[in-house]
């Protein structure tokens, strides 16, 4: 399965959690969730033409978890299961922050050690609680080494923190719709 957060990143600054229920089958919510475009979530669209990241970051039709991806490395990838993104750079910078020496494999990401820049990681995981219906979660953390950079992002947080959940939540949503249309 999935490894849990604390493999990737357990000591953090900053943690989001959300989850909700869902009426369908793990695999199929897996799916969902791999499949919302970021058309179907406004605000997140919105969040990254603002901050300028991504080459492609207004591209309605590409999926949510395809931009995270390209702004971070895959970490882990287990389908019918969720999966682990990793991000690196100084989000508290007006045009996104993303680390020009970004890592971009599993084992670079574990060993980044700039400590003026953040790492995240964000997982999107699929609980089953019975042949029908699962649990659709996602957790995303931070980490900001330097004590310096570390209260510039807290800063940053206390700002954008609604509204990176507010994503979530809506990526939840929008998964838990397609997951529970009928086929």
């Amino acid at each position: 399965g999935v490894r849990p957060l604390d493999d990737f990143m357990p000591t953090f600054d900053a943690r989001e959690v959300h989850s909700l229920s869902v009426e369908a089958p793990a695999g199929r919510v897996d799916r969902a969730v791999r499949a919302v475009a970021l058309a179907e979530i406004p605000v997140a669209r919105a969040l990254l033409r603002l901050r300028g990241v991504g080459r492609r970051g207004g591209d309605a039709r590409r999926s949510v978890v395809d931009a995270m991806v390209e702004n971070g490395v895959l970490l882990e990838d287990v389908p019918g299961e969720g999966l682990v993104v990793g991000l690196t750079g100084q989000f508290w910078k007006l045009r996104g922050g993303l680390a020009v020496d970004r890592p971009h494999t599993s084992e670079e990401f574990r060993s980044y050690a700039r400590a003026d820049v953040a790492r995240a990681v964000m997982d999107v995981r699929v609980h089953p609680i019975g042949p029908e219906r699962a649990v659709l979660a996602t957790e995303t953390r931070v980490h900001v080494p330097d004590p310096r950079a570390r209260r510039k992002f807290i800063r940053y947080w206390s700002v954008v923190r609604p509204f990176s959940g507010l994503t979530r939540v809506l990526l939840l949503r929008a998964a838990r719709a397609r997951a529970e249309a009928p086929a």
